[in-house]
């Protein structure tokens, strides 16, 4: 094998068996392509505008699945081809959970703290979920 090759091997990540030896629920997804520029997409969809498209057009979200690990994952498709794209969000920060906080105990309805003018947040039991990507910001007080 060739130097080339063996650097190559190297830079292309872990094994499959470290992947597999990794603590943690991993993520299911709905198994088709990630959207590229995962932030910028996060961000439109949390000011509720839309999504573009990689083929051109815009995006029509179908579904959000909340993960094991905390994560939600976003079903897309394209409203020009038709084809089905996933965006993987996060979960919620520190600073996030904070602005939700300081927002409750002023006694207003918290907005999700991801959009420029979020929707309000809805209780779920005793936590706080963003109706439209389906994250905790935190517990009621």
């Amino acid at each position: 094998m060739s130097a080339a090759g063996a650097g190559r091997d190297r830079e292309s990540g872990s094994s499959p068996k470290e992947a597999e030896a990794r603590p943690g629920p991993r993520p299911v997804g709905f198994g088709v392509e990630e959207l590229a520029e995962v932030k910028k997409m996060e961000r439109l969809h949390c000011s509720g505008r839309q999504v573009p498209s990689p083929m051109g057009g815009f995006l029509m979200d179908l579904g959000v699945r909340q993960e094991p690990d905390g994560t939600s994952t976003i079903l897309f498709e394209c409203k020009t081809s038709a084809l089905r794209y996933q965006l993987p969000l996060r979960i919620s920060t520190w600073r996030e959970r904070r602005k939700v906080r300081v927002q409750a105990d002023e006694g207003l309805d918290p907005l999700c703290p991801r959009g420029e003018l979020g929707p309000p947040l809805v209780r779920r039991g005793k936590d706080f979920f963003c109706p439209r990507c389906n994250i905790m910001f935190g517990r009621v007080p």
